[in-house]
């Protein structure tokens, strides 16, 4: 039977972090030229683009059984399959509703995905010395990183269909390939009658840890806002161009990146619980001052309000970048359970308060006429973090 060594197991649990961004996060870049082609105003699209929650929510809950029964292989790849067809046709259609149903089958494949490839993870930290979770975090940031500053160079040169189209076909085959090569190390189906979850038990031991799941919430949420926002902020509340509109995401994940891939020597030198609450104040506290400062900057001094706003984002992102790995380790210390379940079910609370604060902060934006208004909901949750900080004293 071929075995897989340690070294080559961690290089291709980075590479499956990290490839798999650089597909998810593509079209983020490009989000006003995908809101033009559907012809929406900022409320309706938010709403259309908070609608992938809904197929994460049902993924979320689901996969972290079908991973226990089936093993992480089957299910990875299908859902590898299911999010390149989506992303491939998704960015071809002017259709709001083809495009609901791509969102909602990308909502279910990266979450899936995300819940197969963290427990893969957790299981190689017992074998794979100096393996960390905020590690595989940081190659996620790198490919986050390296796709936005793609898709700002070729904005203006390929059209969306085929850089993400392309990019899609690439994603799916590199990450199959890379799967099958690890598929003696992948964990396997559980096959312990006494030690099977069956879906009903599942169901009736699903738990909220509040101090994880609220504080997953508010330390992530800026993430996803900045996403979904940074290009269009740039684009229309500042005026820049559609490859310049880019750079406020691109300082977010630089220094989300950073932050995560330095994050072994901070543990090593202070407390999680109070590294995490000294960066959520101060990354929701930077974010807001510079975005304050940005929109009281006269529309003639453009340059000027674009650093701000760059500097803003960049605030956002080192205070974000420990979030993510603390909690989901913190969780799958504090429960029983196996940890894809763990994934799954934090994700579920996770996602259905995101589908209501990406509609909150479209309507928002709509409403008041200003989307530097609406950004101050995710900056003073991130802020909020500090609150729930205190659960992870076990990690």
């Amino acid at each position: 039977m071929n075995t897989v060594k340690p070294s080559t197991e961690f290089k291709l649990l980075q590479a499956l972090f990290g490839v798999y961004a650089m597909l998810i996060m593509s079209w983020i870049p490009r989000f006003p030229e995908v809101k033009a082609n559907l012809g929406l105003s900022n409320g309706q699209f938010g709403t259309l683009i908070s609608t992938g929650s809904f197929g994460a929510v049902a993924s979320l809950f689901l996969t972290g059984h079908m991973v226990h029964k089936f093993g992480v292989k089957r299910v990875i790849l299908t859902n590898i399959w299911i999010m390149g067809l989506a992303y491939f046709f998704i960015v071809r259609t002017e259709s709001s509703g083809i495009f609901l149903i791509c969102n909602v089958a990308i909502g279910w494949a990266t979450s899936a995905y995300h819940i197969s490839i963290n427990a893969q993870s957790f299981n190689a930290m017992e074998r794979v010395y100096g393996l960390t979770i905020a590690r595989l975090h940081g190659m996620w940031a790198l490919g986050t990183l390296t796709t936005a500053i793609i898709s700002g160079l070729v904005v203006d040169h390929i059209p969306i269909t085929w850089h993400v189209g392309g990019l899609a076909v690439f994603v799916t085959l590199s990450l199959t390939a890379m799967i099958i090569r690890l598929t003696p190390v992948l964990m396997k189906p559980n096959e312990d009658e006494e030690e099977h979850l069956p879906l009903r038990t599942l169901i009736t031991s699903f738990r909220v840890d509040w101090l994880i799941s609220g504080g997953l919430v508010c330390a992530v949420f800026l993430e996803f806002a900045t996403g979904d926002w940074s290009a269009i902020f740039a684009k229309e509340r500042i005026g820049v161009s559609s490859g310049m509109a880019a750079l406020p995401y691109v300082f977010f994940m630089t220094a989300m990146i950073i932050g995560r891939l330095n994050a072994g020597s901070i543990a090593k030198r202070f407390q999680v619980d109070q590294t995490v609450r000294l960066f959520a104040l101060l990354g929701g506290g930077g974010f807001l001052t510079f975005l304050t400062i940005t929109v009281q900057i006269p529309a003639e001094h453009k340059t000027i309000a674009f650093v701000t706003t760059c500097l803003a984002f960049t605030f956002a992102g080192m205070g974000s970048s420990l979030m993510a790995p603390s909690f989901y380790t913190a969780g799958n210390q504090r429960s029983p359970l196996p940890s894809a379940v763990v994934v799954g079910q934090i994700g579920v609370v996770n996602m259905i308060a995101v589908f209501i604060l990406k509609a909150s902060i479209a309507w928002t934006a709509q409403f008041t006429g200003s989307l530097a208004i609406a950004l101050t909901i995710p900056a003073l949750m991130l802020m909020a973090t500090a609150f729930f900080a205190r659960a992870l004293k076990v990690s």
